[in-house]
């Protein structure tokens, strides 16, 4: 089987990290392919988890970098230490406070939670504490102490509300880094009542959603010819990046490492603007390169894929 250069979206099982995922996919492959994944998704998790594959796997940092949808469900009552389902817990309500618990209260709390702001990762988290994974630091019961970090809920939205296990289902747009463990955790603390996430479902990841999502086992079962037919193009989740279509003499300056002078079609397909990042493709339609706008008429490709 000839390894593709693109992307798999696999609909990821619950009781499954990301890598067990990136380790399956694998398997299918030649050895020494390439293979990675564009966001962790929690064992617990399911959902939408894009795999990189062959010259992809160079894409991953803009890919990582996509806004994410997901479906969560998050439990009033008790806090837990990882802030999830999987976690020992640490805290619980008391009977007063779950009474005076409403769906009114919750979709309120929810909605101050919208926009742009600070956000303290779990303590249970992939962040780095002078060289080691927060997570395995909290595991050993060391006290971990991780900085807040900028990030953006573009929407929130209250889906329903259980009030005989004090449970909100909540449909979220956000950022890349956004941790939904986070949401459960404040939610309860805006809220008085201790709160930590049960159910979380990726339902989209930049431009990819379930629709495009594969199961695993359809993965590990179709056919080398089926397994192509199943992987999105080179470059197909970078949405509407500028495209350069190159001439010959310009493939070459790319391959040659050199800046590309742009004509005046090319430069008025840019229509005046000055993006951070074009995409550089072959005269078949083919992606061939990621390039920085330099001069006015002149473009530097510093990521090549041939």
């Amino acid at each position: 089987m000839t390894a593709p250069d693109g992307v798999l979206i696999v609909d990821k099982p619950a009781g499954m990290t990301s890598h067990d995922v990136v380790a399956t996919v694998r398997r299918r492959l030649p050895r020494k392919t390439k293979v990675g994944h564009t966001g962790t998704l929690d064992p617990f998790a399911t959902g939408v988890l894009p795999v990189v594959i062959g010259k992809a796997t160079r894409l991953s940092q803009f890919l990582t970098a996509s806004r994410k949808q997901y479906l969560a469900t998050v439990t009033f009552g008790e806090a837990t230490d990882s802030g999830d389902l999987m976690g020992v817990m640490t805290e619980t309500a008391s009977p007063a406070a779950l009474a005076g618990l409403t769906e009114a209260a919750v979709h309120a709390a929810l909605a101050t939670f919208v926009g742009r702001h600070a956000q303290l990762p779990p303590a249970h988290s992939a962040k780095k504490v002078d060289g080691q994974r927060a997570y395995v630091l909290a595991r050993r019961g060391e006290a971990v102490a991780l900085a807040a970090v900028e990030v953006t809920a573009h929407a929130l939205s209250l889906v329903s509300w259980d009030g005989s296990t004090h449970s909100a289902t909540v449909r979220l747009d956000v950022s890349a880094g956004y941790y939904v463990r986070s949401l459960a955790r404040d939610l309860g603390a805006r809220l008085g009542v201790p709160a930590h996430l049960t159910a979380l479902r990726r339902t989209a990841s930049g431009m990819w959603s379930l629709e495009q999502a594969h199961s695993l086992a359809d993965v590990v079962q179709c056919s080398p010819e089926d397994f192509l037919r199943l992987c999105q193009p080179l470059g197909s989740g970078l949405g509407d990046w500028p495209v350069l279509a190159l001439n010959e003499g310009q493939m070459a300056a790319v391959l040659a490492g050199r800046p590309v002078d742009l004509d005046d079609a090319q430069s008025a397909g840019l229509g005046g603007v000055r993006p951070e990042r074009v995409r550089l493709i072959d005269a078949t339609g083919a992606l061939v390169a990621l390039a920085r706008p330099t001069l006015p008429r002149a473009v530097h490709a510093d990521i090549v894929l041939r």
